[in-house]
């Protein structure tokens, strides 16, 4: 459930931000920087990819985070 809250927090952010691009330095989760892309993407109404491969590219990002747990 944690990585919902980093890619609801991400997208708020990344939403409301007047960046293009996620600042260097970030040191937030893969979760977290998803989200971000995923709601400056929808700020810029320019998605990056179709919804099906996000969808894909999250799901890895959840496998690969739960390594970690």
């Amino acid at each position: 459930m944690a990585e919902l809250d980093e890619v609801t927090e991400g997208y708020m952010d990344g939403f409301a931000s007047d960046l293009d691009e996620l600042p260097d330095g970030n040191n937030r989760s893969e979760s977290y920087k998803h989200g971000w892309k995923n709601g400056r993407d929808d700020r810029l109404v320019r998605p990056r990819a179709s919804a099906r491969r996000l969808r894909e590219e999250a799901e890895e990002i959840r496998r690969r985070e739960s390594e970690w747990l």
